[in-house]
C-alpha cells in the first residue's frame, strides 16, 4: 500500500483539471489494478494502477471509480470492497464505503457488489473515457458495460457515441509535476540515495551482488519504501548488460560495480545509477572512462533547462561521450564518423534519459506531432549517460573490455538551474573513494 501523503484536495483538483479538457456529456470509468498472482495462492505485493492512483489516491484493489459532471462539478463515485470482519481478521482492515467518503474524498460510495449501478449512472453520457489497450480484462469490462447500457436504454439505444482512451489527456497532465509532487519526488530521491550509499559500503571483493542488493533494499524498507523497479547490481562485465537483474555473481577485486536502483515513495519513483570500484580505488583506465561519462552527465544536467528539446540533450551527450573516447585513444576516427549511422551505439545504446513520476518510465509522448518535446518547468527527467565496452569487443584494446559505466540522477526542470533530487549520493571519483574508505572491511 502506498503512503497516504497527498491531501484529497490535490486529487480533487486533478479531477477538475481533467474534466476541463473533456467535452460536455463525458464520463470517466477507471478500474483499480488487479492483484497479481505469484504462485499458487501467493500474491505479489499490491501496487495500485498509476492512473487510478493519480485521480483518486485510493489504495485498494477491487475498485471502480466513476467520474461524471453534476451541477457543473465533478462527481466522484467509488465502488470498492465492503467491510468484512471475518476477512479483516486474516488480511487487515478494509477501507469500506464510509472510509471512501471520509478519507478518500468520494461523493458517493458503494460496494463493488453493486457495480451494476454503473450502467444506470452512465446511461445519459455521450462519451466514456477510460484506459484502453493496457489490461485486456479492463477492456472486456468496458465492452460489457457498454452492452449493458444499450440493453437498459431500449431500442432507441444509448446516446454514447464513443469509448475513448483517457491516457493521452492524462499523460499530458501528469507530465507537469505540481509542487506537492515535487516534494514527494525529492523524498524518493533522498531515500534512493541512502540506499545507494548503503550499497557502496556493502560492496567488497569476495561479496556477492545479492548482498549489495540486500543492503540497498534493506535501506528502502527501513524507510518504509519499496523499490520502484527491479534492482540492478552488476559487477564487472555484467554491467555491459543494460537490464541485468540476476544479481548472483561474486564481486571481484579490481573490477567496477554498477548499481541501478530506486525507491518508491508515496507512489513516486526514484531512479539512480552509480558505478564504483569494488576494492575502493579506481584504476587509471577505469577512472579515465568514468570521467568521460561524468563529464557528459554534468554537461547534460546543466543543459536540462526550459526550451531545450529532449533529442537535443541526447545529441549533446553522445557527442561528449564519443569525443571523450577519441581523446582517450580508446577509439579512432573522427567524431562525425562515430555519429554517422548511429555508430556510437556500439558503446552507448540507450537514451540519455526518460520521464520520471508515478512510473519509473513515466508517461508522456517524446515526439508530440513528430517533433522532439521541449522541456518545461515541472517536468522531471532522468539523466543517465553510459559507456559499455563488451568483453568480446575486439575493436578496442583488451584493457578496456568488459567495463560498463552508467551515472544517473533525477532532475526537475525549473525556471532556473536544474533541481537534482538525487544529489545525496557520491558521484565524483574523490567523493566515491572517500566514502568507500570508511568501510573497515574493505581496508583490512
Amino acid at each position: 500500500m502506498m503512503h497516504e501523503v497527498l491531501a484529497q484536495s490535490v486529487f480533487a483538483a486533478r479531477r477538475t483539471q481533467l474534466f476541463e479538457q473533456l467535452p460536455e456529456g463525458a464520463a470517466v470509468a477507471l478500474y483499480a489494478a488487479e492483484p497479481a498472482l505469484r504462485n499458487n495462492d501467493v500474491y505479489y505485493p499490491y501496487r495500485q494502477d498509476s492512473y487510478f492512483w493519480y485521480l483518486t489516491g485510493f489504495p485498494e484493489g477491487s475498485a471502480i471509480a466513476v467520474l461524471t459532471r453534476k451541477n457543473s462539478k465533478v462527481h466522484y463515485t467509488l465502488f470498492s470492497a465492503p467491510r468484512n470482519p471475518d476477512k479483516e481478521i486474516w488480511e487487515g482492515k478494509i477501507i469500506g464505503q464510509q472510509g471512501a467518503i471520509d478519507r478518500y474524498g468520494a461523493d458517493e460510495a458503494y460496494s463493488i457488489d453493486e457495480a451494476d449501478k454503473i450502467s444506470d449512472m452512465l446511461a445519459d453520457c455521450s462519451r466514456i473515457y477510460t484506459v484502453l489497450g493496457v489490461h485486456e480484462k479492463h477492456d472486456q469490462r468496458i465492452t460489457a458495460l457498454l452492452r449493458d447500457i444499450h440493453q437498459k436504454t431500449g431500442r432507441g439505444g444509448a446516446p454514447i457515441d464513443a469509448v475513448a482512451d483517457l491516457r493521452r489527456i492524462v499523460d499530458e497532465q501528469r507530465m507537469i509535476k505540481s509542487a506537492e509532487e515535487q516534494k514527494l519526488l525529492h523524498r524518493a530521491g533522498q531515500i534512493s540515495a541512502a540506499g545507494h550509499r548503503a550499497a557502496m559500503l556493502a560492496s567488497r571483493p569476495g561479496a556477492y551482488e545479492y548482498e549489495v542488493q540486500a543492503a540497498l533494499e534493506g535501506e528502502f524498507r527501513r524507510q518504509a519504501c519499496h523499490w520502484s523497479f527491479n534492482t540492478i547490481v552488476a559487477g564487472g562485465a555484467n554491467a555491459c548488460c543494460l537490464h541485468y537483474t540476476t544479481n548472483q555473481a561474486p564481486l571481484n577485486d579490481g573490477e567496477l560495480l554498477m548499481v541501478d536502483a530506486g525507491a518508491e515513495y508515496a507512489g513516486y519513483a526514484g531512479d539512480i545509477s552509480r558505478t564504483h570500484p569494488i576494492n575502493g580505488r579506481f584504476t587509471r583506465d577505469q577512472q579515465a572512462l568514468y570521467e568521460i561519462v561524468l563529464a557528459a552527465q554534468t554537461a547534460a544536467i546543466d543543459a536540462a533547462r526550459p526550451g531545450i528539446r529532449h533529442l537535443e540533450l541526447h545529441t549533446q551527450t553522445r557527442r561528449y561521450l564519443m569525443q571523450g573516447m577519441i581523446d582517450e585513444g580508446i577509439i579512432s576516427g573522427s567524431l562525425d564518423y562515430w555519429l554517422e549511422e548511429n555508430r556510437f551505439m556500439q558503446f552507448f545504446m540507450h537514451g540519455t534519459g526518460h520521464w520520471l513520476g508515478l512510473d519509473v518510465h513515466d508517461v508522456g509522448v517524446y515526439k508530440p506531432e513528430g517533433q522532439s518535446r521541449e522541456y518545461r518547468p515541472g517536468m522531471v527527467v532522468t539523466i543517465e549517460p553510459g559507456l559499455y565496452i563488451q568483453p568480446d569487443d575486439t575493436s578496442v584494446d583488451v584493457r578496456w573490455r568488459g567495463i560498463g559505466i552508467r551515472i544517473e540522477d533525477d532532475v526537475i526542470i525549473t525556471n532556473s538551474a536544474p533541481d537534482v533530487t538525487t544529489a545525496d549520493v557520491p558521484k565524483t571519483v574523490a567523493e566515491i573513494e572517500a566514502l568507500l574508505k570508511t568501510c573497515d572491511k574493505r581496508c583490512s
